[in-house]
């Protein structure tokens, strides 16, 4: 077909699955290649089809709805968490590592407040002073935003090992959108003078130094309390961690779907084997047909006879090859005899039964010349005896003396 090249490696694929191998042979064993493949290939091919194009729906749910997606959520959720200004460096951690300023007006504002959630959490929890880092955890931390490089590092290595107590959510789509929820719902409820809708942490002013009474995050690019003057920006990281939420429930809903895609497939193989196994039935029950019409019983007697001597009573014959295994077959001059005597309905002794009299029953003059050449006649046309339903009409019968009505 067109096809014959995307079809090649997986014909040489199945190909080799067939070939014997230590690690194939049990399959190969259950399922033996039928004889008449014709009927087994016909029957397959549209399965096959059917599966390869269940395979490439299965590879497109995984590499691009499942593992594309969960890539995506990845990296919108590390941007999330580690995002910060173009001013501030790389990333967070590269940021505090390397920070030699200590904190001022301006640091935790505007546009640089909403980048990543660990510069939030530096900007609500460290203040420019350690006597300005409880506001998180009720005690002070030993390092603060100060202009020594590395201490804001070091701060935020103490404050993030307090994440690890309590509960531990599972991150789901729905706990990562409850997580953005709860955060956005403490946005301004701790301002105390003015401009009390832009800011989350503790804030006596309408700045968030880091000072005294100002260790916030004045996210006034994105909120305002302001009548009639609503914000229209989103806060970064909440909407790249609402990205990740959707793409996660796209990826989730995805994998439901491959995983049934797989079950599909899983009962192709099924019926492909069921149809495999039956192509070998199939032929192995012509075969049986296309040797003949059943064994008479005669014939059933010699072959179930194991024994030489009970095969010669019998009236059968036993054959045997280079002196040893013997069987017992059918004696086919007994056969032959028999089956002439119950032609005619009579048997004598002396070798009359297979004169073939009975062959010329209604002509006298064939009857009579099967007596020419022989010392005895055996044949004559001549009435029945006693008993017989046509004793007085001339037929060509037996010419010797019945002795009795068996040949056995």
């Amino acid at each position: 077909g067109k096809d014959w090249e995307t079809s090649w490696p997986d014909w040489l694929k199945a190909a080799a699955g067939i070939a014997p191998t230590d690690s194939n042979k049990d399959w190969l064993e259950k399922h033996p290649r039928p004889a008449t493949t014709q009927i087994a290939a016909a029957q397959l091919k549209p399965l096959a089809a059917k599966a390869k194009e269940l395979q490439a729906t299965y590879v497109t749910q995984y590499k691009v709805e499942v593992k594309e997606k969960i890539d995506l959520a990845e990296a919108k959720l590390k941007a999330a968490l580690t995002g910060v200004h173009s001013t501030k460096g790389k990333d967070f951690n590269t940021f505090a590592a390397t920070n030699g300023a200590a904190r001022t007006n301006g640091d935790c504002n505007g546009d640089k407040a909403g980048q990543g959630v660990l510069y939030n959490i530096a900007c609500l929890c460290i203040g420019a002073a350690t006597t300005e880092t409880d506001g998180c955890i009720g005690g002070e931390l030993s390092k603060s935003w100060s202009a020594s490089k590395g201490d804001l590092a070091a701060a935020m290595t103490e404050l993030t090992k307090h994440c690890t107590q309590g509960v531990t959510p599972t991150l789901t789509p729905e706990t990562l959108k409850a997580a953005v929820a709860a955060v956005e719902n403490l946005i301004g409820r701790r301002g105390t003078t003015t401009v009390v809708g832009d800011k989350l942490g503790k804030s006596d002013s309408a700045d968030c130094t880091g000072a005294d009474g100002r260790v916030c995050v004045k996210y006034n690019e994105y909120y305002s309390s302001t009548a009639n003057s609503p914000k229209k920006a989103k806060v970064q990281w909440m909407a790249a961690i609402e990205e990740a939420s959707t793409a996660l429930t796209a990826a989730e809903k995805a994998k439901t779907q491959a995983v049934a895609t797989a079950a599909s497939i899983a009962n192709l193989k099924t019926t492909a084997e069921a149809v495999y196994a039956a192509a070998q039935i199939k032929q192995e029950v012509t075969a049986s047909e296309s040797q003949g019409a059943p064994q008479s019983k005669h014939t059933r007697d010699c072959t179930n006879i194991k024994t030489n001597t009970t095969c010669k009573e019998k009236r059968c014959k036993w054959e045997e090859k280079d002196g040893k295994d013997g069987k017992c077959v059918v004696n086919e001059s007994k056969v032959t005899q028999h089956t002439n005597t119950a032609a005619t309905g009579e048997t004598a002794t002396g070798g009359a039964a297979s004169t073939g009299c009975a062959q010329h029953f209604n002509d006298k003059e064939k009857c009579e010349k099967i007596n020419e050449g022989k010392e005895k006649p055996v044949c004559a046309w001549k009435k029945g005896g006693e008993g017989d339903k046509e004793k007085d009409q001339l037929r060509c019968r037996n010419g010797i003396f019945l002795k009795n009505k068996k040949i056995f």
